[in-house]
This record gives structure tokens, C-alpha cells and sequence, in this order.
């Protein structure tokens, strides 16, 4: 699947080696860590179902103000915001923020 990033902060943040962030960073540690590996398992896979088997993920598609969003989770608190943005075969997804779930 293709990922596009909604700011170039969070595409910096994917792009940029762990050990070459500098200062103080926006997400805790093993937080960034996660997400590198989540967008890595997004561009892996075809499509946005075949999410569906990773149990750890908890995918799901979003309600209410955030209708036609999804999410997966980085840990219990953190969750990775995405945009399906097609529907063809290969779907684009924006990953559009990094969420504290319960705030």
C-alpha cells in the first residue's frame, strides 16, 4: 500500500533514524518506535482488510467526528490515525496524527 503523511513532521519522524532525533521529542521513545514499524506493516500490506488479522492492531474504522477514519493501535494509550484515501486495489492512506485515545 502507498502511505502518504499529512505533515512533514510526521513523515520526518518516519524517515529519520531513531538515533539521530534530536532535542526534546513530541512522543516517548518506544512510541516513535512503534509507529515506524506500523507504517512499515502499512506499506507491506495490499489493502486495508488485511489488517483485520493482526489481533494486536485492534483496527477499526472510526464514529462520530472522525467518520471515515481508522485507526490502529502503537500501545494502550496511543493510537495511529489513518485516511483511506482510495479504494482501488492499492489504497492510499495519510497517516494523519498520533492520538492519546482517551483524551
Amino acid at each position: 500500500m502507498k502511505v502518504s503523511f499529512a505533515t512533514d513532521e510526521l513523515q520526518e519522524l518516519y524517515e529519520t533514524p531513531l538515533t539521530h532525533l534530536k532535542g526534546k521529542r513530541k512522543y516517548p521513545h518506544d512510541i516513535i518506535k512503534q509507529y515506524k514499524k506500523k507504517v512499515q506493516l502499512l506499506i507491506a500490506v495490499r489493502k486495508m482488510e488485511d489488517l483485520l488479522p493482526f489481533k494486536s492492531l485492534h483496527f477499526e474504522y472510526l464514529k462520530g467526528d472522525k467518520k471515515g477514519q481508522c485507526s490502529i493501535r502503537l500501545n494502550d494509550q496511543y493510537r495511529l490515525i489513518l485516511v483511506p484515501v482510495s479504494e482501488d486495489k492499492i489504497q492510499i492512506v495519510i497517516v494523519n496524527e498520533i492520538s492519546k485515545h482517551y483524551e
